[in-house]
């Protein structure tokens, strides 16, 4: 089935990612900084280039097309809901990260808290996200890949898996564990092009299949428009009548009632609330502020706006060119519609572009992989073992630690991975998991009474509730019988209402940070919000140094917010009315002005 061309476009890509890895080892292995940051010296570009190839994996076309297939277009505001809270971090949270100078978000908390308290939070959540989060991810990342070998190999069983997942991991761990950081960046940049590229030239092909654009867009239009609509329908009856609004508010797939809490609670109040470990971690690693917030910004144009839509276009072709008995199916016996995207590969790409298309699956794989291999490393190392069992080592020492602990960490999440079935269900278990943590991750940068034991009851409130509810849910036999309440997304909302709840109680108990602590880390980062006490005091500060302090910059950060948020959605509709014929106008028109009040906000909100 591989032609030749094939197997040459992914061996040359084994080769690049091998080779950039035992180039780099050298400058990887001077410090933690360059191992872990690459030296703090990466331009806007590339790691804003480089989150974008690390949040898309084998996984995210794969869990997308089941998704567009099962539920349609709408439910992908489960992430696109996201794209609102995303626009703070262009407008102030990127350039604050790269303020504090540190190697982990787990690492804020001493910044921010200090006392015993907030040292032993940080310990365990750098264990917590290294253990737990980031493993989920790999897990996820290596489930994808699996399907997708047994799809393009058409493998007759599930026996061939342990190859397939062992395989993948040593290969991610081959150049990861030489060159760190760097290789990761490096690789991320040509990953994500080569991505691009294979997934606009399966849209292609997917479309020459359907009699071109023209054609195509005849083809979705028979479609059912629950699936083909950009936003919730409204719920129909079983005898074909609309049913009044308010019990059309259903809280599960793509309901308006789900549509509200994706975008209205999930949107911003999530595990990557003020960016996320992947994200922080390059904002860290970029030259300066200015460069972190363009990073923030490529970042979220690229995978709102540019990266969905070819995926989007080749679930919707599936749907008319695969029949349904093509597919595999899952162990409860119903189709395995995230195995729609390989399928489509194999039967629409010609030789050399079927293996660029396959090599672009391994490079994003591989892109993933390294990013949470080094980051649950740096976890471990920089919260954990520096910090707490082996303080005043010298730097090469740190970095063969971390080295031996991706190790560690690839083979748990291969295990992990070999016993797993369904990616969108450990997507949304890991997002209900420390989803309530958004909420005092964003306490902690605009309210000052927030402390260590904020994010601790979030924590535990999360992680309780959501475990709870899980259990409760798989009691019932039949899972049609369980409580709404119970399904996601509803549990999430259920999820973070607790967790508010008992933050905000439990901060009001508790004694504040220490005001020397909080004076030290407004001077630092100079964020908005409920700081009046301590502006005051830097403003006098500076004025008394004969400098100008700045002004109106709550305005601007609110403007900024609004206007980048516009921005984001306004691209994103745009790609994909055109695609379906619908009028797109008013996408350019609202992505206009978001980006003249994000220009305007710009300077101003950024102390």
């Amino acid at each position: 089935m591989f032609h030749w061309l094939d197997w040459a476009a992914i061996g040359g890509y084994v080769v690049f990612a091998l080779a950039v890895g035992t180039y780099m080892a050298r400058r990887a292995s001077r410090s933690t900084n360059d191992f872990y940051l690459a030296g703090r010296s990466l331009p806007w570009y590339v790691a804003g280039t480089s989150i974008v190839a690390t949040s898309f994996a084998a996984d995210t076309p794969l869990v997308v097309t089941g998704w567009v297939r099962s539920a349609g277009i709408s439910q992908n505001w489960l992430w696109w809901g996201m794209a609102g809270g995303g626009a703070l971090s262009i407008i102030v949270l990127a350039a604050w990260w790269r303020r504090l100078a540190v190697t982990t978000d787990a690492e804020i908390i001493e910044h921010r808290y200090g006392g015993r308290q907030a040292k032993a939070l940080r310990g365990f959540l750098g264990a917590y996200h290294a253990l737990v989060t980031n493993t989920i991810v790999l897990t996820w990342v290596l489930l994808a890949m699996k399907k997708v070998v047994r799809v393009v190999l058409e493998l007759p069983d599930d026996s061939y898996d342990g190859w397939i997942v062992g395989g993948g991991v040593i290969l991610a761990l081959s150049y990861s564990f030489l060159s760190g950081f760097w290789g990761v960046v490096i690789t991320d940049f040509f990953q994500f092009f080569l991505a691009l590229f294979g997934a606009l030239a399966l849209a292609w092909n997917a479309a020459e299949e359907l009699g071109g654009m023209s054609g195509a867009r005849e083809a979705f239009a028979e479609l059912d428009e629950k699936l083909t609509s950009m936003t919730p329908q409204a719920k129909i009856s079983a005898a074909g009548e609309a049913v009044p609004w308010w019990d059309a508010l259903y809280w599960t797939g793509s309901g308006f009632g789900a549509f509200l809490i994706f975008i209205g609670v999930q949107g911003w109040l999530n595990k990557n609330a003020d960016g996320g470990g992947p994200a922080v971690q390059r904002y860290s690693a970029c030259k300066d502020e200015h460069h972190a917030r363009g990073a923030a910004l490529w970042y979220h144009i690229a995978h709102y706006a540019l990266r969905p839509w070819p995926w989007i276009f080749v679930a919707l072709a599936s749907l008319v060119l695969v029949d349904l008995n093509a597919l595999p199916t899952l162990a409860d016996g119903s189709v395995d519609h995230e195995a729609a995207y390989p399928y489509m590969m194999k039967e629409f790409l010609g030789p050399g572009i079927f293996g660029l298309m396959c090599a672009s699956f391994l490079a994003a794989f591989m892109s993933t992989l390294d990013t949470h291999f080094n980051l649950a490393s740096a976890y471990l190392v920089n919260d954990c073992y520096r910090r707490f069992l082996a303080p005043n080592e010298n730097p090469r020492h740190y970095v063969w630690v971390g080295r031996y602990l991706e190790l560690l960490i690839g083979a748990i999440a291969a295990m992990m991975a070999y016993y797993s079935e369904s990616i969108a269900d450990l997507f949304t278990f890991s997002l209900s998991l420390v989803g309530g943590l958004g909420p005092a991750m964003l306490l902690r940068w605009f309210w000052w009474r927030a402390n260590a034991w904020t994010e601790i009851s979030a924590m535990a409130t999360s992680t309780t509730v959501t475990i709870g509810m899980t259990v409760y849910r798989k009691s019932f036999e039949i899972a049609a019988e369980a409580p709404a309440w119970t399904s996601y997304p509803l549990s999430y909302a259920i999820t973070i209402g607790a967790a508010i709840t008992v933050m905000v109680t439990v901060t009001l108990l508790t004694p504040p940070v220490r005001e020397e602590r909080l004076a030290e880390f407004y001077a630092k980062v100079r964020p908005v919000g409920a700081w009046h006490r301590y502006r005051n005091q830097y403003r006098t500060t500076i004025s008394a140094a004969g400098g100008t302090p700045t002004t109106g910059q709550g305005v601007a950060v609110l403007v900024g917010w609004i206007s980048g948020a516009a921005l984001l959605y306004g691209l994103m509709f745009l790609p994909g009315r055109w695609m379906l014929g619908d009028p797109w106008l008013l996408s350019l028109a609202t992505a206009a002005a978001g980006a003249l009040g994000l220009r305007w906000a710009w300077q101003r909100a950024v102390a």
